[in-house]
């Protein structure tokens, strides 16, 4: 439906309408145009004085759905064999919008995308709690697990699988989007270990994933059958824990490297302090927003139980996932539209993309000592004063992404070959891939004097080996590193050709 044709048709003005609606003049315009999304709060600003549905508010034309149809043709023929993993919390399932959600899980099931659901139990458990007089206690968000709730816990977790393979199954019924039988599977695919006592916090049978039986779950997948997996993990000695589902969808997308982890949400996505929707949200920036919401008591645009989620996030991201979405579940086809248009739906969250790199300067020596001094104090890397830094700023080269420094190296050019010295990733952000990027950088700096290079590593040396390296000796060094080679700490010298 046209936003602007609604105002229109009420002979209102911009102006007018923001002051109805308490709401930003060059925001509503933006919306207007559609150079800004509107988030669920205007939505429902509107719906409340037009009097229509949000549905028809985010709805389409049949020319529009036409266009939409053929654009989602390349996203199908990408996501089909593709591994998603949908994550919602319990009060999803207390929604009238449940019924859609599974609408659109078995119509990307129906498109060849494998399928794992993990689901939250909150609002059951405190049922049954409060029913038999069971106080919980929360901390970091999460439910201080005693024994006496076990039982409860298993009892809320088993009704809310059977109500999600019933929508499910109910769904397929009705829709006869399969010509065969849906095949729905769960299992005891978790073995986790206690959380422990966390800021002086006993945390008792709450706990976290210990390990993922990824080739059973995998298995599954293969077998075209929806995987349901529930946040309980148990150990090898038969104790049973309760798991916080936004960070086990996490751990569970990255352990299966699945293509997307989608969090179905009670808000449209991530705003900003403007209260503007974010439509994409890089991990810095995720990190950030991590950061002011534990910092502020009530932080504004965010909900404070959104923090799991995003943490979820997080980690799911510094584990090498490539996209995380953040899905408003209020909104009928959000899904859909969030994965097979262009413009999307909710927040996708990705790695950093916008990196450079580039010789360092005198400025950054304090940045680079600091950086390489964890390394320097655990005898990965050889010590190294900030005048030394400084004597030789002009061999260094930076990574840097928005202004901050995420890596350097020394590049020291010698007769016949060069060396890739002084190695090192600001510790936040391992395992993103930005130490590959900086030893691609390092290599063409490398080739522009010399086709072989060589580092000197105490405990990186498998790291080297798998991007080509091959293990030297002293004798390979050239004269001058000949005479510093230090016994004491007896650094592992790999070689590397390099192609030209």
């Amino acid at each position: 439906m046209n936003l602007k044709q609604l105002r229109t048709d009420r002979k209102l003005t911009i102006a007018n309408l923001s002051q109805i609606l308490d709401l930003d003049p060059g925001n509503l315009s933006k919306i207007e145009q559609g150079k800004l999304k509107p988030s669920l709060p205007v939505l429902m600003k509107y719906s409340n004085y037009f009097k229509v549905s949000i549905d028809n508010l985010v709805g389409q034309s049949s020319v529009d759905f036409i266009s939409a149809f053929r654009s989602a043709a390349p996203y199908i023929h990408h996501y089909r064999n593709k591994i998603f993993v949908i994550a919602f919390d319990g009060f999803a399932l207390e929604s009238n919008s449940f019924v859609n959600l599974c609408t659109d899980i078995n119509l990307l099931h129906s498109l060849g995308i494998k399928i794992i659901l993990i689901h939250g139990i909150r609002p059951f458990i405190d049922l049954r709690l409060d029913k038999n007089n069971i106080k919980s206690s929360f901390h970091k968000h999460q439910r201080i697990t005693t024994e006496e709730m076990m039982p409860h816990i298993i009892e809320a977790n088993g009704l809310v699988k059977t109500k999600i393979e019933a929508a499910l199954s109910s769904n397929i019924y009705h829709n006869n989007i399969f010509k065969s039988e849906l095949k729905i599977s769960s299992g005891n695919f978790l073995m986790a270990k206690p959380r422990g006592v966390i800021d002086g916090v006993d945390m008792e049978q709450t706990g976290v994933i210990r390990e993922i039986n990824h080739e059973a779950i995998i298995e599954k997948l293969n077998h075209n059958e929806i995987v349901i997996m529930s946040p309980i993990g148990y150990s090898p000695i038969g104790e049973i824990f309760n798991l916080s589902f936004e960070s086990s969808a996490s751990k569970i997308a990255s352990s299966i490297q699945a293509e997307k982890l989608i969090y179905i949400t009670e808000n449209n996505g991530v705003q900003n302090i403007r209260g503007e929707f974010i439509s994409e949200m890089t991990s810095i920036k995720l990190n950030n927003l991590i950061s002011h919401i534990k910092e502020s008591e009530h932080p504004e645009f965010i909900e404070k139980n959104t923090l799991p989620i995003l943490e979820g996030a997080a980690q799911g991201l510094k584990e090498g996932l490539a996209k995380i979405h953040l899905v408003n579940r209020h909104i009928n086809g959000s899904l859909i539209m969030e994965l097979f248009t262009n413009q999307g739906q909710g927040t996708v969250i990705t790695p950093e993309k916008i990196e450079k790199f580039r010789s360092a300067k005198i400025q950054d020596a304090k940045v680079i000592e600091k950086m390489i001094n964890p390394l320097i104090q655990t005898q990965i890397i050889a010590d190294r004063s900030i005048e030394k830094i400084e004597m030789e700023i002009q061999h260094f080269h930076i990574l840097e992404f928005d202004n901050k420094i995420l890596g350097c190296a020394q590049v020291n050019h010698y007769d016949g070959i060069s060396e890739i010295a002084c190695f090192a990733i600001n510790e936040n952000y391992q395992n993103m891939g930005y130490g590959k990027k900086l030893l691609e950088y390092c290599e063409n700096e490398c080739k522009k004097v010399n086709n072989k290079t060589f580092i000197m590593t105490t405990q990186s040396s498998h790291w080297f080996m798998e991007n080509d390296f091959k293990q030297g000796n002293i004798n390979d060094l050239p004269d001058v590193k000949k005479r510093e080679y230090s016994p004491q700490r007896n650094s592992k010298i790999f070689l590397k050709e390099l192609e030209q």
